[in-house]
């Protein structure tokens, strides 16, 4: 589903001072110019947040934290280790799991990121597997949904379609 070649953008890498006692997001682009996004937390990280919350009062004394999105958590933050477990996961299929979809690639994030020359592949699209998937579950919560939920959401996609096909 993931290719092997991708490009791994490390938030905070070039300050952190404890390698074994932090937590960066991470973002990864792959040539189809998806971007997909975790958290990287140590398990020294994780205690030491469980003991300020348990100090301060927060979340229960400490009894009970919730992340945004999906988390991995390493034995330290570094590049090696990050790239690391993303192949591994990319090779054993996991990728999808601990990873949400962050978007496409925009314009700004060409400049920005520092992609390679010649990285993106305009032939290469997102996984169909993976976009039935989420179909099936957006078909699922549509008929759980309002009928004003439902014709606003179908209006959207069918307004997007329409329009990308006015431009293409």
């Amino acid at each position: 589903m993931f290719e092997n070649k991708r490009h791994i953008r490390i938030g905070t890498e070039s300050w952190l001072e404890d390698l074994e006692d932090a937590q960066v997001d991470v973002v990864v682009t792959f040539p189809d110019s998806t971007k997909w996004i975790s958290n990287f937390y140590t398990i020294t990280c994780i205690e030491s947040m469980r003991k300020d919350y348990s100090l301060t009062g927060h979340h229960l004394n400490g009894a009970y934290w919730c992340a945004s999105s999906p988390i991995i958590i390493v034995d330290r933050i570094s590049r090696d280790r990050i790239e690391q477990v993303i192949d591994e996961l990319i090779e054993n299929e996991g990728f999808r799991y601990l990873f949400d979809y962050f978007g496409a690639v925009q314009e700004e994030d060409l400049i920005r990121h520092g992609y390679p020359e010649n990285f993106f592949d305009q032939n290469s699209k997102l996984d169909p597997s993976y976009v039935t998937y989420h179909a099936s579950q957006l078909a699922q919560m549509l008929d759980q949904s309002s009928e004003e939920v439902r014709e606003t959401v179908l209006k959207g996609i069918l307004g997007h379609f329409k329009e990308a096909k006015d431009f293409g």
